[in-house]
């Protein structure tokens, strides 16, 4: 743990790799855009970071590619990380559109308040295979686990609970007798 050098001086676990510096997650977003950033504990462990986009292998430091962090810290290419949820097949549901690295949901909760969010939000919304999902959608219900059920609001009579966090939207059956 140590403090960020920016004026707010924020108490941060999070640690600059390549400016060997503490970085609050604002700094995170607007200085050091490009940078390799984990816990300082995790740079004591392994100081021989890889700068390399995982996805492409090509350098992510200094070069003048857009980049996009995740909320898991993971730092890719814009294009490869599009191009990489891009090749999903269109019914795949929000929480199977995951981290290449860690492998956790690249949909940051709704409720999670955050520079990195913020952003991360504000980039997703731009591109198509993220706006045909819920996570974007005014009509979703978030599960303890991160998973998202949409929830019709036209059809509020039919919808089941048999859990306080998931909801199930059931069709109307029609049913007609047979003589």
């Amino acid at each position: 743990m140590g403090l960020c050098k920016c004026p707010q001086r924020k108490v941060s676990t999070l640690f600059c790799f390549k400016h060997h510096v503490n970085v609050c997650e604002s700094c995170l977003v607007t200085e050091h855009s490009q940078c390799i950033v984990r816990s300082y504990l995790s740079w004591l462990q392994d100081n021989d970071y890889n700068s390399n986009c995982t996805l492409c292998q090509r350098s992510l430091i200094d070069t003048n590619e857009e980049t996009i962090r995740l909320n898991c810290y993971d730092l890719f290419h814009w294009s490869c990380l599009n191009q990489y949820c891009l090749s999903f097949p269109n019914h795949t549901a929000p929480d199977g559109y995951t981290c290449p690295t860690c492998h956790t949901c690249i949909f940051p909760p709704l409720n999670l308040v955050s520079p990195v969010a913020e952003q991360l939000r504000r980039k997703l919304s731009t591109v198509n295979w993220a706006n045909r999902l819920p996570m974007l959608s005014n009509n979703l219900t978030e599960t303890e686990n991160n998973g998202y059920v949409i929830v019709n609001p036209t059809n509020q009579s039919n919808v089941l609970s048999h859990h306080p966090h998931r909801t199930i939207d059931m069709p109307t059956i029609l049913t007609t007798r047979v003589k």
